[in-house]
């Protein structure tokens, strides 16, 4: 009898011990530190939210599982190679301009249309209110890519050169501007009647140097953020196209990891989207009070002088018909309200 109890204690044990080991080892499975490559230094808007919002919101949502490790700054890649980079599996993560994601297909060509958003507050609502889901769908299915993120960094464009004082779009004549890989910017630059040339970032600061551009069509906070003031003596505030980042992983990848870990990064996903507009503004304004006085002449055209530059943002539409779904740039535009600009783009045969 007394055997009898004793093997059934010993076997009770077992069973016991091997659902502890299987408990175990089912949460060492889900525990991963996930890498994060991103272009940018540490400090900027697209860094800002990643280390403030996405960090803690992913272990907070995993309950400590999950992590990641950020290198900042090009030390593991820089635009679209951080794309290429999670398509190989080097990085998990990715972090790439909208205008650079044009190297892997169309999808992004909408979001970088100039004038497609009229102001801050329509670009944040219309992102986080839908825009986001519907391009995610559209991302994976062309490029294979999942996108967690579209947030911003540091507002809309503007142009820069070293040359002259740029009030009208005829002022560009014969100025090398440097462009992403984007054919909707390409396309814009050149209506402009610059001469546009693509042009790697991490190498521009060389290129102002050396007289290989002269100029290029970027946010001001990104401006005086690289110290381009040094090589570069003016804006003109055309707007226009709003710079937004994709956060992305590779969509395979993503799928196959355990469903709580997919639950976990979407709702950190969810998070940073959701407090990008405010971090951005904020960077704006701090890099806005370093201005070196003195350093850059800053141009605001007229009323009169803004249709002009419009005029060759219509230009630009239809320069890439066909490349973007029109329908759908029309939901936006119409979302916030853009009757005159959607008037003038069918006119044009744009849109």
């Amino acid at each position: 009898m007394m055997g009898t109890i004793k093997a059934l204690l010993v076997r009770f044990c077992c069973v016991v011990f091997s659902s502890l080991f299987v408990v175990t080892a089912s949460t060492a499975q889900d525990e991963r530190l996930f890498t994060l490559g991103t272009g940018n230094p540490e400090g900027t808007a697209l860094t800002n939210v990643t280390v403030q919002v996405f960090q803690p919101s992913l272990r907070k949502h995993s309950n400590g599982n999950l992590n990641v490790k950020v290198f900042f700054n090009g030390s593991q890649c820089s635009e679209q190679a951080c794309g290429e980079h999670v398509r190989l599996g080097q990085l998990d993560i990715g972090q790439v301009s909208s205008g650079n994601m044009g190297a892997f297909g169309s999808t992004f060509n909408m979001v970088v249309l100039p004038y497609l958003f009229k102001d801050r507050p329509s670009a944040s609502r219309v992102l986080n209110d839908w825009l986001v889901k519907e391009m995610r769908e559209r991302v994976e299915a062309e490029m294979g890519f999942y996108l967690l993120a579209l947030t911003p960094a540091g507002g809309f464009r503007h142009l820069d050169n070293s040359a002259r004082e740029i009030r009208v779009p005829a002022d560009l004549k014969g100025i090398k501007i440097r462009v992403t890989k984007s054919p909707t910017e390409f396309s814009l630059i050149k209506s402009w009647g610059a001469t546009a040339v693509p042009y790697d970032w991490p190498q521009l600061y060389h290129g102002l140097q050396t007289g290989v551009v002269e100029g290029m069509y970027i946010p001001d906070p990104y401006f005086y953020n690289m110290k381009f003031h040094e090589v570069v003596g003016h804006i003109t505030h055309t707007g226009g196209a709003i710079v937004v980042y994709s956060h992305i992983m590779d969509a395979k990848r993503f799928r196959a990891l355990p469903e709580a870990s997919q639950k976990a990064i979407n709702m950190a996903a969810d998070d940073m989207q959701r407090e990008s507009f405010a971090i951005d503004a904020a960077w704006i304004k701090k890099k806005e009070s370093e201005v070196p006085p003195g350093r850059v002449a800053v141009y605001k055209p007229t009323l009169d002088e803004m249709k002009l530059w419009y005029k060759g943002a219509t230009d630009a539409w239809l320069a890439v018909k066909g490349s973007f779904d029109t329908a759908l740039a029309r939901r936006i535009l119409e979302d916030q309200g853009q009757t005159e600009l959607i008037e003038d783009l069918k006119e044009a045969g744009a849109l």
